[in-house]
């Protein structure tokens, strides 16, 4: 163990010298820890366990002896939880449609693990009506009449066709026999509930998509309405509950202040208090009784302000251990005692840690890149340069190891989303591009959330024109600056990022030796014409990407103009294409329509199709098999050397 408030770097992790690269896949693999979950009780850790595609949970104490190990096979587990000290919850997704519900997409259902016995239950396994045993949001652990129960809100119907009356209802469920019963019935425009650990139901969010409505209702007897507005994109978010319990607590738009922040309502009368927060993006940190106590911010790093007095006055400490490293809270018991913290960054590929504030003691769990040690990792660079227009762009330079910062190799790697973002901790895909030689650079271009409600509107309609640019424009700074090769210069990507890479290589001309787009999007009015049939015109999601692209409807032109199958001809370099059959974001044949546009018009094209797999590469083997083969076709076609 190391001693908490020693204030020393922790020496074994941060040298990097000069060793061969290890293998690609090592950076492919999944986390062979994740979601590292501490008990209540402080004894006992919950983690998921990933080995050779196979994911396995894990319950074992905090000196070792293990509890249980469930195996999940090929499942995608995606996170655990403990319900009580004798309860894990497991929650997995599966890619498949539900008939007279929705078309195929990514649904999340939940299991209980008793640690004592083995005994595994579906989530849930019977109920006093018909429900789908898909979790319609987070499910959580609490306790009602003394015993453990997990809450979650279900997707629920009384007659025989599920689109006549299905609604959203709360549902507590039984953690050893998975029978679920109503807690709070809801209705058709029910979204989202607020409820205590005992399952005291406080408000709920009902939303209209139609005409954007939106409104927090509170309970009090019946419902009473609290807040509406009428928000067809930009929605309010219910955080959750103050931290003295009087008030619910919404992310709202500032109109006076020009910037979203956040707002009370008093749980007595439903009167709004006065905005608070700061004057610049954040996110928010709830507890377990989902109660806020904390906001975070991103600059190179991704730090806390806690007003939680334990965590407020022990964080500044902890985060001194782990100076220059990202730094993360995942879990801790309820007094605060003990933290679960997750550590990445330089000299560091990721570790879980446990803070024992008692003991003033940091003991170090295990890895998640297991194969990597510090002499694999490259250094991450913060920069920030302006696009043509003057408006500045930051973003972060992955340097490889061992190499002057003159003349390199580089491959531009923008993110999804589009509003989204990167940051300096460790990214896996990055890392591996650099552990072969080349410099990674990672815009932050217009539109990237961090940076303020302006640079999101900066974008509204540049998809394919400024948010372009804006990568290119990073290029010429880097070239300008003798760091890179101007005619060393390649584009990878994935979903938006992978639209990026095509519009690269064709309609950005002159920037790209060649392009690899996964998952990525080719034709801008097929992609929106379909997300319209399946989720409805009014729907947030395509009101979100009409916005981007700045179009009223699919027959736009300017769609045409900015969709990279229509350009194939003008492609000025090989284009590797990689797609998840699976993927229900960004469809299959986008790709499939770019090889044939690339293939007619004779420009060279290879294609690698990802079996049963999603969006977000969740399974080992393919994650791995895009990994390597995107890193032979750059090595073939922009040599590092």
């Amino acid at each position: 163990m190391l001693k908490l408030f020693a204030g020393a770097a922790l020496a074994a992790l941060v040298g990097i010298g000069a060793a061969v690269a290890s293998p690609i896949d090592a950076y492919g693999r999944l986390p062979a820890m994740s979601d590292v979950s501490i008990s209540a009780n402080g004894a006992d850790i919950a983690y998921i366990a990933n080995e050779g595609g196979a994911a396995t949970v894990v319950a074992m104490g905090l000196d070792g002896t293990v509890l249980q190990s469930a195996n999940l096979g090929p499942r995608k587990v995606r996170a655990v939880s403990w319900v009580d000290g004798t309860h894990v919850m497991i929650q997995v997704s599966t890619t498949v449609g539900i008939a007279n519900i929705a078309y195929v997409g990514e649904w999340y259902q939940a299991l209980s693990l008793n640690v004592k016995t083995g005994a595994m239950v579906q989530l849930p396994s019977g109920s006093e009506q018909s429900v789908l045993n898909v979790m319609m949001d987070t499910p959580h652990g609490g306790t009602l009449e003394g015993k453990p129960v997990i809450w979650a809100s279900l997707y629920a119907k009384e007659a025989q066709s599920w689109q006549d009356d299905g609604h959203l209802d709360f549902y507590r469920m039984d953690p050893e026999t998975g029978m679920a019963r109503k807690q709070q019935m809801g209705d058709a425009e029910t979204k989202e509930f607020l409820a205590k650990s005992d399952g005291t139901v406080l408000a709920r969010v009902k939303y209209r998509a139609k005409d954007g409505a939106w409104r927090l209702e509170l309970r009090h007897g019946g419902w009473e309405q609290a807040y509406s507005e009428i928000a067809p994109i930009d929605q309010p978010d219910l955080v959750g509950r103050s931290l003295d319990e009087k008030s619910v607590i919404l992310t709202l738009w500032d109109e006076k202040n020009d910037r979203w922040r956040l707002a009370p309502f008093a749980l007595a009368d439903g009167k709004q208090g006065e905005f608070f927060g700061p004057d610049k993006p954040f996110g928010t940190i709830t507890d377990e009784e989902r109660r806020l106590v904390g906001l975070s911010y991103t600059d190179v790093y991704t730090e806390y302000d806690f007003f939680e007095p334990r965590l407020k006055a022990i964080w500044p400490q902890v985060r001194q251990v782990f100076a220059g490293r990202q730094v993360s809270l995942t879990s801790n018991t309820p007094d605060y005692a003990k933290l679960i913290v997750y550590v990445e960054g330089t000299g560091e590929p990721g570790g879980y840690y446990l803070v024992d504030l008692g003991a003033k003691k940091v003991k170090r769990i295990g890895a998640a890149y297991p194969a990597l040690t510090s002499a694999d990792i490259a250094t991450v660079k913060a920069i920030k340069y302006k696009a043509a227009d003057g408006l500045e762009i930051s973003g972060y330079l992955t340097l490889p190891n061992g190499r002057a910062l003159k003349g390199l190799p580089l491959i531009v790697m923008p993110h999804g989303g589009p509003q989204s973002r990167d940051t300096a901790g460790f990214d896996w895909w990055a890392q591996a591009l650099a552990s072969r030689g080349y410099a990674v650079l990672q815009a932050n271009f217009r539109g990237s959330s961090g940076y303020g409600h302006a640079f999101i509107e900066a974008a509204y309609g540049e998809w394919g024109a400024k948010m372009q640019t804006d990568l290119s424009d990073g290029v010429r700074y880097l070239a300008q600056q003798g760091v890179v090769d101007p005619k060393r210069v390649c584009i990878a990507g994935a979903s938006y990022g992978g639209y990026a890479a095509l519009a690269g290589i064709t309609l950005d001309k002159g920037v790209y030796r060649c392009a690899v787009a996964v998952a990525g999007v080719s034709d801008m009015a097929q992609m929106l014409a379909k997300e319209s049939s399946q989720s409805g015109p009014d729907s947030t999601a395509v009101r979100y990407w009409k916005r981007y692209m700045g179009v009223e409807r699919s027959s736009d032109p300017k769609l045409r103009e900015r969709s990279p199958v229509n350009f194939a001809d003008k492609a000025d370099g090989p284009v590797l294409l990689i797609h998840g059959k699976d993927d229900t974001v960004v469809y299959y044949d986008q790709s499939v329509a770019m090889r044939r546009a690339l293939e007619k018009a004779k420009k060279p094209v290879e294609f690698v199709t990802l079996k049963a797999e999603d969006h977000w590469l969740s399974r080992e083997g393919t994650r791995q098999q895009m990994l390597s083969e995107t890193v032979a076709f750059l090595e073939k076609h922009n040599p590092p050397n």
